[in-house]
């Protein structure tokens, strides 16, 4: 267990340094590349260590933050092989298990929460429990019509990537608030990490949709790998 607690403690600070370096450096650039790999296999470890800690130290709610913030790195990094997603091409036997467990699981832990409603045994936190559930079902409900009907934007996997992986790292930042920042007060240790990042998502991917509006071609904006 110490084992686990240190070197989640380790990867989840190492995610919160690359995840930033991946956000401003070039996408797609050699930096970008690198740092958006460390990341994405630091939330593998974080997710790893953090399911057997939870589960042993029994805390649901770090329990459904690292199932949430593991889906979105998965996908967001899944998407980077499904550029041709429009055409119906590019999801493997794995995205679908990736959404659907992800799915079963959100839906376990909102019957969870009725249960706790209906025992009178729920505090404020149910009220988390129920948006982080939701939230968890939003993300992969687009994932999954996506499968289903495939998107008309050809660019829908770089949208993709940049609000996942983003949504990844305000998850991360999230768990990180809870277990450090104790001076902030009561649900804003949850909160506030999807106040201050959802802006900078939007934002961001209004940028590159306007960039392609106004005609500029996607090796303009992104550095493809050849």
């Amino acid at each position: 267990m110490k084992f686990l607690t240190y070197s989640h403690i380790i990867a989840g600070a190492l995610s919160l340094i690359v995840a930033p370096i991946a956000m401003v450096v070039l996408k797609g650039g050699k930096a970008h590349r690198l740092s958006g790999k460390l990341f994405f296999w630091a939330m593998t470890w974080i997710f790893v260590s953090a399911v057997i800690l939870s589960v042993y130290k029994w805390k649901p709610f770090l329990l459904m933050v690292s199932v949430i913030s593991y889906y979105l790195a998965v996908s967001g990094y899944r998407t980077l092989f499904q550029k041709q997603l429009s055409q119906g091409k590019g999801i493997k036997w794995y995205d679908w298990l990736a959404a659907i467990a992800t799915a079963l699981f959100m839906l376990g832990f909102a019957g969870w929460g009725v249960y706790l409603l209906l025992n009178g045994s729920a505090g404020d936190g149910v009220v988390l429990l129920f948006v982080f559930c939701v939230g968890g079902l939003v993300s992969v409900r687009s994932e999954v019509v996506a499968f289903i009907k495939p998107p008309d934007d050809k660019n829908r996997w770089l949208y993709n990537h940049i609000g996942k992986m983003a949504g990844g790292f305000i998850a991360s930042v999230t768990a990180f608030s809870v277990n450090v920042l104790t001076f902030v007060p009561g649900i804003w240790q949850w909160i506030w990490p999807t106040l201050a990042g959802t802006p900078f998502i939007i934002y961001s991917v209004r940028w590159y949709k306007k960039r392609m509006a106004e005609g500029a071609r996607i090796t303009d904006v992104v550095q493809l790998k050849r």
